[in-house]
């Protein structure tokens, strides 16, 4: 990867910022165990989450089918329980290199901004907990806010590129899903580095376009380095 060639850096964030993979699949546990009631298997849990998006979750496990505005008010609860336990972990913490590499790109007046189908609160969240102030608007971010379609449609990237003003083709995006990958690709981004930290079964190499594939930012370290 030559960052002379790219003008604009869009992040999707949970699992590609911050490894918290860990977090929500117990989040969801808690919860979901909280609302159906009995106790839930925590592989099978695992396997199901991993896999599955917040509606699919909660439909799967209470059994019938929700609302639009049902999912996000339950998706909210469950999100205040991971908050939860983001917070009691001293270690919690941005994903290895990253914040280096976010320095470089400020430094370097590379434009970027994230991509993410998380909630309103979880971003104010995060940007308080890692002060993302210092790397991004928090004006210019792609979430869903009830209105994007969500991964794997392009909506959320398209959106990105928008708000940096960067046609997606000169765009790099870094991924952790295979629905998001597939999303970026959708959106007509030529450029994308899957992030495995979180995920090392991502099944990057089965998508054509992948540019490289990291497991965290320290990777990156000597790519940097052409561009000097």
């Amino acid at each position: 990867m030559k960052l002379d060639e790219i003008i604009g850096v869009i992040f999707d964030f949970n699992g590609t910022c911050v490894f918290d993979g860990s977090k929500h699949i117990e989040a969801w546990k808690l919860y979901v165990e909280e609302i159906a009631g009995g106790n839930i298997d925590t592989d099978e849990a695992e396997r199901y989450i991993r896999t599955h998006g917040a509606k699919d979750i909660l439909e799967h496990y209470l059994g019938y089918e929700i609302s639009t505005d049902m999912e996000f008010q339950l998706t909210e609860e469950k999100e205040g329980i991971y908050r939860k336990l983001c917070r009691e972990d001293p270690d919690f913490s941005l994903a290895p290199g990253l914040p280096q590499f976010l320095d470089y790109l400020t430094e370097y007046k590379i434009p970027r901004t994230i991509a993410t189908a998380t909630c309103l609160s979880n971003i104010s969240f995060y940007f308080e907990q890692f002060d993302l102030y210092r790397w991004f608007d928090p004006e210019k971010i792609a979430e869903r806010h009830g209105k994007l379609r969500d991964k794997p449609f392009p909506d959320l990237y398209l959106t990105a590129c928008k708000l940096i003003n960067k046609a997606p083709e000169r765009c790099l995006v870094f991924e952790d899903s295979a629905v998001g990958i597939q999303a970026a690709q959708s959106a007509g981004i030529k450029h994308i580095v899957a992030v495995t930290g979180d995920n090392p079964t991502l099944p990057a190499a089965a998508y054509a376009g992948i540019e490289q594939t990291i497991h965290d930012y320290t990777e990156l370290t000597q790519d940097k380095g052409e561009r000097k």
